[in-house]
């Protein structure tokens, strides 16, 4: 009768054993208490945390490489990966490698607010700069390119600034002042009907005025989700607001297009100094501006204007002519009420599809290209302003390099000077690697609850150069779990996470990816 009953033992410490290695197993995947985990993804084979690349069209078909791993073509930009990694990590490290054979500019991004789908980007290869023969100086983060051997270092630079038109930008703030001669304030107060839809950044400017804006905002309820409304102002090039107000959702969450009442937002600074000003509206799709009165005599929009519809989709829309300096215009319209041919520069773009973007060349160089579109409901992108009449139109940001800048263009821009946070790439045997770190405590998430990064080389449907991507790694990092920490740990992976503020950028990047 022994020995059954230490058959039996045994098979209970056996299975108590296995089940001791499986818990363990689990709790090391789950928690991770190194604090560190890598993930790689070939953009072939499926990773665990990190979904397949997207859109996948703008993929092609991958090849093998002499040492047996994959490439892979990128055929369009911006691609999106989504990251759903264990729960409390604090950084993510992402660093892309991969072959180039001529594009002139890769960046990494990472969703960093989800209300208007601002990205944070960050550099990670610009050849105009790397081929720049002038004398470069480093301070922490910044490096300043200098034509002429002016200054010893980047401090002394902002010391004694240049005049901003002989200043380039490059993922990197001026920090230069602005005047702007001959302006004039007002005491007549102008109402400017219109309608623009989302996020907005508005750059105006002040002297010896108080700054104040009321802005008539409409919330048309037609995804479902709170749509709350914050607006910031931001002296200049400074990152910390001056003044914010908060306007809450209208009390419908839901997507039964039943529009609120019109409310007002007042944006009042009552004695600031003479210099331009960012004025950050931070909200939906859903949210509409109407009117904005001001006594301000300029007023431009950075980079993005998505010109609303009047009211619902009405069948009589007015048309409305935009103006914008930018070299380089994107269009697109989310709905098929809204095809349209529209007229930029005196020449037809032809929308004939919803959700595509169409993209025409412009004049640039600071001269002002008028765009006309006869039905409205159209998402405008540029690199640089655009003003709803010419005489709004100003202009305080240095020129800031694009994919399309050439050493050429700084030549004839009359550009001494380039300012830049841009670390050029390590490049072993043709492979090209950077990097960018960014905060997950900072980080917006998707309504799917994943981190969502982008890897975009601008252009590259344009060129037609060759980039391969081999591989995107993404190392993410925390303290180490030790027993103080491991129990708390284990109970807040349960707890839900706790609803976070967007993060208001004002130099961030949206794509206008989803349809509306």
């Amino acid at each position: 009768m022994q020995a059954p009953r230490i058959g039996k033992f045994a098979t209970r410490v056996v299975a108590v054993f296995g089940l001791a290695v499986a818990l363990a197993f689990l709790f090391s995947r789950a928690f991770i208490p190194s604090g560190r985990l890598t993930l790689t993804d070939d953009f072939v084979n499926p990773v665990p945390y990190l979904s397949e690349a997207k859109p996948t069209e703008r993929l092609g078909q991958a090849t093998v490489a002499s040492d047996g791993t994959p490439r892979t073509p990128l055929l369009g930009s911006p691609l999106f990966v989504d990251l759903t990694p264990p729960p409390g990590f604090d950084t993510a490290t992402v660093t892309l490698s991969y072959q180039n054979v001529g594009h002139p500019m890769v960046e990494i991004g990472a969703l960093a607010s989800s209300i208007d789908g601002q990205f944070q980007m960050q550099p990670v290869e610009n050849r105009v700069i790397d081929s720049l023969p002038w004398k470069r100086v480093t301070s922490g983060s910044l490096t300043l390119y200098e034509r002429h051997d002016r200054y010893a270092s980047v401090d002394e630079f902002f010391r004694d600034p240049p005049p901003r038109s002989v200043l380039a930008t490059y993922r990197a703030d001026a920090g230069v002042p602005y005047r702007l001669d001959g302006y004039a304030s007002s005491d007549v107060s102008r109402e400017i009907n219109v309608s623009l839809r989302g996020h907005v950044r508005m750059l105006t400017y002040v002297k010896d005025e108080p700054l104040a804006f009321t802005l008539t905002v409409q919330d048309m309820n037609r995804t479902l989700g709170a749509d709350p409304v914050t607006v910031s102002v931001y002296e200049g090039d400074a990152k910390e607001p001056i003044a914010r107000t908060i306007l809450p959702d209208d009390g419908n969450t839901g997507d039964d297009q039943h529009s609120s009442k019109l409310r007002e937002i007042p944006v009042t600074v009552n004695a600031p100094r003479e210099g331009f000003y960012k004025i950050e509206f931070t909200a939906s799709a859903d949210v509409f501006i109407r009117k904005i009165a001001t006594k301000q005599q300029k007023l431009v929009f950075e980079d993005d204007l998505y010109v609303g519809d009047s009211v619902g989709f009405s069948d009589k829309v007015d048309p409305l002519t935009v103006y914008t300096d930018g070299g380089r215009l994107a269009a697109r319209t989310p709905h098929a009420e809204a095809v349209q041919t529209m007229t930029v520069g005196g020449s037809p773009l032809k929308i004939d599809q919803p959700n595509v973007r169409y993209d025409q060349a412009l004049h640039g160089g600071g001269g002002l290209t008028a765009i006309t579109t006869p039905k409205r409901d159209v998402l405008l992108q540029t690199v640089g302003l655009f003003a709803l009449s010419p005489n709004d139109y100003f202009d305080p940001l240095p020129y800031s390099m694009q994919w399309y800048t050439a050493s050429a263009d700084l030549d004839a821009l009359g550009i001494d000077y380039v300012l830049s946070s841009y670390e050029p790439p390590s490049v072993d045997g043709g492979l090209i690697t950077g990097k960018a770190t960014f905060d997950l405590r900072k980080l917006a998430k998707t309504e799917e609850g994943a981190y969502r990064l982008v890897i975009e080389a601008p252009g590259i449907e344009e060129t037609r150069y060759s980039l391969l991507l081999a591989s995107l790694a993404v190392s993410l990092q925390r303290a180490p779990l030790t027993l103080t920490t491991a129990v708390p740990g284990i109970f807040d992976a349960f707890r839900p996470e706790p609803m976070r503020s967007a993060e208001i950028m004002t130099d961030g990047r949206t794509y206008g990816e989803a349809p509306e």
